[in-house]
Protein backbone atom coordinates (compact mmCIF):
# COMPACT_ATOMS: atom_id res chain seq x y z
CA UNK A 1 0.00 0.00 0.00
CA UNK A 2 1.70 3.40 -1.31
CA UNK A 3 0.02 5.86 1.02
CA UNK A 4 -2.28 6.35 3.89
CA UNK A 5 -5.36 8.70 5.16
CA UNK A 6 -7.22 9.29 8.05
CA UNK A 7 -4.34 6.94 9.71
CA UNK A 8 -0.88 5.30 10.07
CA UNK A 9 -0.63 2.01 8.06
CA UNK A 10 -2.32 -0.46 9.17
CA UNK A 11 -2.18 -4.21 8.85
CA UNK A 12 -4.48 -7.35 9.49
CA UNK A 13 -2.56 -8.86 11.44
CA UNK A 14 -2.74 -5.46 14.06
CA UNK A 15 -6.15 -5.67 13.54
CA UNK A 16 -7.00 -8.71 15.30
CA UNK A 17 -9.45 -8.70 18.33
CA UNK A 18 -11.43 -6.23 15.58
CA UNK A 19 -13.88 -6.41 13.01
CA UNK A 20 -12.81 -5.28 9.85
CA UNK A 21 -14.54 -4.68 6.44
CA UNK A 22 -12.22 -3.95 3.52
CA UNK A 23 -14.11 -1.84 0.90
CA UNK A 24 -12.53 -1.84 -2.56
CA UNK A 25 -13.49 1.06 -4.11
CA UNK A 26 -12.13 4.31 -6.07
CA UNK A 27 -13.23 7.71 -6.11
CA UNK A 28 -14.54 8.20 -9.85
CA UNK A 29 -16.75 5.10 -9.88
CA UNK A 30 -20.62 5.91 -9.23
CA UNK A 31 -21.61 2.39 -8.07
CA UNK A 32 -18.92 2.88 -5.21
CA UNK A 33 -19.76 6.51 -4.23
CA UNK A 34 -23.24 5.49 -3.59
CA UNK A 35 -22.13 2.64 -1.20
CA UNK A 36 -20.63 5.57 0.91
CA UNK A 37 -23.19 6.76 3.22
CA UNK A 38 -24.22 3.22 4.17
CA UNK A 39 -20.35 2.53 5.23
CA UNK A 40 -20.34 5.98 6.60
CA UNK A 41 -23.33 5.06 8.91
CA UNK A 42 -21.52 1.72 9.94
CA UNK A 43 -18.65 3.67 10.55
CA UNK A 44 -20.56 6.09 13.39
CA UNK A 45 -22.46 2.96 14.36
CA UNK A 46 -20.35 0.50 15.50
CA UNK A 47 -16.74 2.05 15.60
CA UNK A 48 -17.05 2.01 19.33
CA UNK A 49 -17.75 -1.85 19.43
CA UNK A 50 -14.70 -3.05 17.88
CA UNK A 51 -15.57 -2.54 14.31
CA UNK A 52 -13.06 -0.69 11.75
CA UNK A 53 -13.92 0.30 8.22
CA UNK A 54 -10.71 0.15 5.66
CA UNK A 55 -11.20 2.03 2.18
CA UNK A 56 -8.63 0.20 -0.27
CA UNK A 57 -8.79 2.61 -2.97
CA UNK A 58 -7.62 0.83 -6.28
CA UNK A 59 -7.98 3.37 -9.13
CA UNK A 60 -9.24 2.59 -12.62
CA UNK A 61 -7.55 5.31 -14.41
CA UNK A 62 -4.07 7.14 -14.25
CA UNK A 63 -5.50 10.32 -12.41
CA UNK A 64 -6.99 8.40 -9.63
CA UNK A 65 -3.52 6.91 -8.86
CA UNK A 66 -2.08 11.04 -7.74
CA UNK A 67 -2.42 11.23 -3.76
CA UNK A 68 -3.60 14.54 -3.50
CA UNK A 69 -6.39 13.44 -6.22
CA UNK A 70 -7.77 10.72 -3.66
CA UNK A 71 -7.09 13.05 -0.51
CA UNK A 72 -9.29 15.72 -1.99
CA UNK A 73 -11.93 13.14 -2.82
CA UNK A 74 -11.89 11.12 0.55
CA UNK A 75 -12.14 14.99 2.34
CA UNK A 76 -14.87 15.78 -0.11
CA UNK A 77 -16.87 12.74 0.41
CA UNK A 78 -16.79 13.45 4.20
CA UNK A 79 -14.84 10.21 4.85
CA UNK A 80 -13.43 9.84 8.60
CA UNK A 81 -12.32 6.37 8.19
CA UNK A 82 -8.97 4.68 7.51
CA UNK A 83 -8.06 4.47 3.35
CA UNK A 84 -5.30 2.95 2.27
CA UNK A 85 -3.76 3.61 -1.26
CA UNK A 86 -3.48 0.36 -3.44
CA UNK A 87 -1.83 1.84 -6.78
CA UNK A 88 0.10 -1.32 -7.39
CA UNK A 89 -3.15 -3.46 -6.73
CA UNK A 90 -1.32 -5.37 -4.03
CA UNK A 91 -4.08 -5.91 -1.02
CA UNK A 92 -6.72 -6.21 -4.69
CA UNK A 93 -4.61 -9.15 -5.99
CA UNK A 94 -4.37 -10.88 -2.03
CA UNK A 95 -7.73 -11.33 -2.32
CA UNK A 96 -8.43 -11.88 -6.03
CA UNK A 97 -10.59 -8.77 -6.30
CA UNK A 98 -11.98 -8.30 -9.29
CA UNK A 99 -14.90 -5.75 -8.51
CA UNK A 100 -15.45 -2.05 -7.84
CA UNK A 101 -16.51 -2.00 -5.07
CA UNK A 102 -16.13 -5.07 -3.22
CA UNK A 103 -16.49 -5.45 0.27
CA UNK A 104 -14.89 -8.32 2.93
CA UNK A 105 -15.88 -8.71 6.32
CA UNK A 106 -13.07 -10.51 8.33
CA UNK A 107 -13.97 -11.54 12.17
CA UNK A 108 -12.31 -10.60 15.32
CA UNK A 109 -9.60 -13.34 14.42
CA UNK A 110 -8.93 -12.28 10.83
CA UNK A 111 -11.34 -15.20 8.78
CA UNK A 112 -13.05 -13.83 5.93
CA UNK A 113 -16.66 -14.80 6.80
CA UNK A 114 -18.98 -12.75 4.19
CA UNK A 115 -18.52 -10.69 0.94
CA UNK A 116 -20.35 -9.33 -1.23
CA UNK A 117 -19.60 -7.29 -4.80
CA UNK A 118 -21.70 -4.12 -5.77
CA UNK A 119 -24.74 -1.96 -4.03
CA UNK A 120 -27.29 -3.85 -2.10
CA UNK A 121 -27.69 -6.08 0.59
CA UNK A 122 -26.65 -3.20 2.58
CA UNK A 123 -29.34 -4.84 5.43
CA UNK A 124 -27.53 -8.49 4.99
CA UNK A 125 -24.08 -6.22 5.16
CA UNK A 126 -25.36 -4.85 8.63
CA UNK A 127 -26.54 -7.79 9.82
CA UNK A 128 -23.28 -9.55 9.26
CA UNK A 129 -21.30 -6.46 10.90
CA UNK A 130 -23.56 -7.03 13.90
CA UNK A 131 -23.57 -10.85 14.35
CA UNK A 132 -19.46 -10.43 14.26
CA UNK A 133 -19.37 -8.01 16.55
CA UNK A 134 -21.46 -10.10 19.26
CA UNK A 135 -18.79 -13.15 18.72
CA UNK A 136 -16.83 -12.45 21.85
CA UNK A 137 -17.92 -9.16 22.81
CA UNK A 138 -21.34 -7.74 23.35
CA UNK A 139 -23.97 -6.92 20.85
CA UNK A 140 -24.27 -3.56 19.61
CA UNK A 141 -26.73 -1.46 21.63
CA UNK A 142 -28.55 0.43 18.59
CA UNK A 143 -28.25 -0.48 14.26
CA UNK A 144 -27.02 2.24 11.90
CA UNK A 145 -29.31 5.29 10.59
CA UNK A 146 -30.02 3.46 7.44
CA UNK A 147 -29.71 5.99 4.57
CA UNK A 148 -32.62 6.56 1.73
CA UNK A 149 -31.73 3.87 -1.02
CA UNK A 150 -29.25 5.40 -3.83
CA UNK A 151 -29.49 3.42 -6.53
CA UNK A 152 -31.59 4.25 -8.98
CA UNK A 153 -35.10 1.79 -9.47
CA UNK A 154 -35.73 3.05 -12.84
CA UNK A 155 -33.91 3.16 -16.49
CA UNK A 156 -31.03 6.21 -16.38
CA UNK A 157 -27.83 7.26 -18.42
CA UNK A 158 -25.51 4.78 -17.87
CA UNK A 159 -21.99 5.97 -16.23
CA UNK A 160 -20.17 7.82 -19.38
CA UNK A 161 -16.74 8.03 -20.04
CA UNK A 162 -15.44 10.88 -22.03
CA UNK A 163 -12.18 9.92 -23.17
CA UNK A 164 -11.59 8.24 -26.72
CA UNK A 165 -10.61 4.72 -24.59
CA UNK A 166 -14.42 4.43 -23.66
CA UNK A 167 -15.93 6.77 -25.41
CA UNK A 168 -19.62 5.91 -26.01
CA UNK A 169 -23.30 7.69 -27.22
CA UNK A 170 -20.72 10.56 -28.48
CA UNK A 171 -22.70 12.98 -31.43
CA UNK A 172 -20.11 16.18 -31.69
CA UNK A 173 -17.40 16.34 -34.53
CA UNK A 174 -14.57 13.56 -35.11
CA UNK A 175 -12.64 12.89 -32.86
CA UNK A 176 -8.80 13.70 -32.71
CA UNK A 177 -7.16 12.01 -30.16
CA UNK A 178 -3.85 13.01 -28.30
CA UNK A 179 -3.97 16.73 -29.28
CA UNK A 180 -5.84 19.82 -28.95
CA UNK A 181 -8.63 20.26 -31.79
CA UNK A 182 -11.21 22.19 -32.41
CA UNK A 183 -15.04 20.24 -31.94
CA UNK A 184 -18.56 21.73 -32.73
CA UNK A 185 -21.45 20.77 -31.21
CA UNK A 186 -23.80 19.47 -33.67
CA UNK A 187 -26.81 21.38 -35.30
CA UNK A 188 -29.26 18.70 -34.42
CA UNK A 189 -30.25 17.89 -30.53
CA UNK A 190 -28.24 15.21 -28.67
CA UNK A 191 -30.16 12.04 -28.21
CA UNK A 192 -31.07 10.75 -24.58
CA UNK A 193 -27.99 10.08 -23.28
CA UNK A 194 -25.42 11.45 -25.74
CA UNK A 195 -23.02 14.27 -25.16
CA UNK A 196 -20.62 16.46 -27.58
CA UNK A 197 -17.67 18.83 -26.93
CA UNK A 198 -17.40 21.91 -28.37
CA UNK A 199 -14.49 24.80 -28.42
CA UNK A 200 -10.68 23.36 -28.07
CA UNK A 201 -10.06 20.25 -26.00
CA UNK A 202 -7.32 17.22 -26.12
CA UNK A 203 -8.81 14.21 -26.03
CA UNK A 204 -6.80 11.59 -23.94
CA UNK A 205 -7.53 7.99 -24.20
CA UNK A 206 -9.12 8.03 -20.01
CA UNK A 207 -9.27 12.10 -19.98
CA UNK A 208 -10.19 15.27 -21.66
CA UNK A 209 -8.22 18.55 -21.37
CA UNK A 210 -10.22 21.88 -21.74
CA UNK A 211 -8.82 24.78 -22.93
CA UNK A 212 -10.35 28.27 -23.63
CA UNK A 213 -14.52 28.82 -24.46
CA UNK A 214 -14.58 24.86 -23.72
CA UNK A 215 -17.56 23.48 -23.34
CA UNK A 216 -19.46 19.75 -23.08
CA UNK A 217 -22.76 19.19 -23.33
CA UNK A 218 -25.00 15.77 -22.35
CA UNK A 219 -28.38 15.13 -22.18
CA UNK A 220 -29.29 12.96 -19.78
CA UNK A 221 -31.52 10.88 -17.43
CA UNK A 222 -31.36 11.09 -13.68
CA UNK A 223 -32.01 12.91 -10.39
CA UNK A 224 -28.21 14.09 -10.63
CA UNK A 225 -25.27 14.00 -12.52
CA UNK A 226 -21.61 13.25 -11.30
CA UNK A 227 -18.77 14.67 -12.54
CA UNK A 228 -15.33 14.02 -12.41
CA UNK A 229 -12.88 17.59 -13.00
CA UNK A 230 -9.60 18.15 -11.67
CA UNK A 231 -6.88 21.06 -12.13
CA UNK A 232 -7.70 24.40 -11.97
CA UNK A 233 -8.89 25.68 -15.37
CA UNK A 234 -12.61 25.84 -16.11
CA UNK A 235 -15.02 24.66 -18.23
CA UNK A 236 -18.78 25.44 -19.45
CA UNK A 237 -20.81 22.15 -18.85
CA UNK A 238 -24.09 22.06 -20.20
CA UNK A 239 -26.84 19.66 -18.98
CA UNK A 240 -29.56 18.91 -20.67
CA UNK A 241 -32.10 16.69 -17.78
CA UNK A 242 -34.92 14.60 -18.57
Amino acid sequence: LSDWINSPPLTLAGLRGKVVVLDFWTYSCINCLRTLPYLKAWDAAYRQDGLVLLGVHSPEFSFERVPENVRRAVRELGLGYPVALDNHFETWKAFANQYWPAKYFLDRRGHLRFVHFGEDEYSRSEQVIRTLLAEGGAAPERRADAPAAARPRSAVTPETYLGWYRLDRYAGSPVVPGRFAEYRFPKVPLGLSELAYDGLWRVNGERILSAQSSRLRLRFLARAVHLVLSGRGSVEVLLDGR
